[in-house]
């Protein structure tokens, strides 16, 4: 979908820009051409810009170029796109080139026969249309997530018609950010936003250098990626996967980033299916912690609870089981579930999930003590803490799900 540096020389009428270096990284996503003007670029650029460098109005050396090149890989800069001629810049230097090489990072050669205007016309229209054409892609896909049923024969149609093919088996990938508290201030949700925002940004490079050429949808606090996988690599999809998460988690080492996946589903027409699947499994890894990446087919009979249509049944009994801990969401509650569902995956080990939870078995036995005085009851009877464990898993099943009040309060028809 996205205009990518690898692009622009195929765009009509750029056919004379040429790729010079860094063409391992050429699927960096244009999102806009940016004249420098200045010595440095630095202060100028936020990321994703294509910078076009002219030496009209400011003497280019090869010193002053090899700078641009690492600002703008410091900036996440999509590309240089350098102009040569007989006036100003004669050619580009090799140690340039050498550098953009090392860095992975794409320089094009543009003659200065070829008029400014032209090209950042094209490159802005181009833009412009592929965003029209992300935006019809997103709306469509968006429809199949919610459950706008259509027959498998139109589906395929539209997809076509957009430009998008669904002949492959995909998976759906889900990523969370974990640990981000509630934005209190204006200040604070725009950093909120500025983080989804980079997410959207890094995702949506790390599928372009893949060649997978689909759009990143939002969908409440996960971003949502479609896997395509071709016949022959089905049995690594597991490893790309977590490569792909541990490659993101590197461009986010300030907060945890979480991920779930869904089976494998064989065209778009499951795509609800394999959302729903994924989300699943992200809010497995969120509560997990110690396992970043969960896939649908590990989540065990949680997929059993998950199944069953009847909201209402699974949140009667997660009342009856926890009692006033039941949804509760308050930081007290939330450590003491936390606790229990340590202990019940320790098998009762007290000293195992005190080292687990990194607290004294003297605190540990007070949780106990608070979690037996909120349930109700002991937590010895064998039966009584499956229970419990299974209580735990079809809570975060529901926690999927809106309005789990009006659920619980649910109905069966006459």
């Amino acid at each position: 979908m996205s205009i990518s540096c690898v692009d622009i020389p195929r765009l009509p009428g750029l056919e004379s820009i040429r790729f010079r270096a860094g063409l391992s990284g050429g699927q960096r996503i244009v999102r806009w051409p940016y004249v420098a003007e200045n010595d440095s670029i630095h202060p100028w650029v936020n990321g994703g810009e294509l910078v076009f460098i002219t030496g009209i109005n400011h003497d280019r050396n090869e010193r002053n170029l090899r700078q641009l090149v690492e600002e703008a890989v410091e900036r996440e800069v999509a590309g240089l796109v350098i102009l040569t001629g007989p006036e100003f810049i004669q050619q580009i230097p090799a140690s340039v080139l050498e550098l953009a090489n090392r860095l992975e990072f794409p320089i094009l050669e543009q003659p200065y026969a070829l008029p400014m205007v032209f090209v950042t016309e094209v490159i802005s229209n181009a833009i412009v249309q592929d965003n029209l054409i992300g935006q019809s892609v997103r709306l469509f896909l968006t429809r199949l997530i919610n459950g706008f049923a259509q027959a498998p024969e139109l589906i395929h149609l539209r997809a076509s018609e957009l430009g998008i093919s669904d002949a492959k088996p995909f998976a759906t990938l889900a990523l969370r950010f974990g640990d981000l508290p509630a934005a209190e201030t204006e200040e604070h949700r725009h950093r909120l936003l500025h983080l989804r925002h980079e997410l959207e940004q890094q995702l949506g490079d790390l599928l372009k250098r893949r060649g997978i050429d689909w759009p990143v949808l939002a969908y409440e606090q996960d971003m949502l990626a479609i896997w395509p996988v071709e016949e022959s690599h089905v049995g690594s999809i597991r490893d790309d996967l977590e490569q792909a998460l541990s490659w993101l988690q590197k461009h986010f080492p300030q907060v945890p980033l979480y991920a779930g996946v869904s089976d494998l589903q064989p065209g778009l027409v499951k795509l609800a299916d394999a959302t729903e699947q994924a989300r699943q499994a992200v809010q497995f890894a969120v509560q997990n912690q110690h396992q970043r990446i969960f896939f649908y087919e590990q989540l065990g009979i949680s997929r059993l609870f998950a199944a069953i249509p009847k909201r209402s049944l699974l949140a009667e009994f997660c009342q009856q089981q926890l009692g006033e801990l039941c949804f509760a969401r308050d930081p007290a509650s939330a450590e003491l579930k936390a606790t229990l569902n340590t202990w019940l995956n320790c098998f009762g080990h007290q000293q195992n999930t005190a080292e687990a939870l990194g607290i004294h078995r003297n605190t540990l036995s007070y949780r106990l003590k608070r979690i037996e005085e909120r349930l109700g009851y002991a937590l010895q009877d064998p039966y009584q803490r499956l229970n419990l464990q299974n209580a735990l898993l079809i809570e975060q099943i529901l926690f999927q799900h809106h309005n789990i009040e009006s659920q619980i309060n649910e109905r069966d028809p006459l």
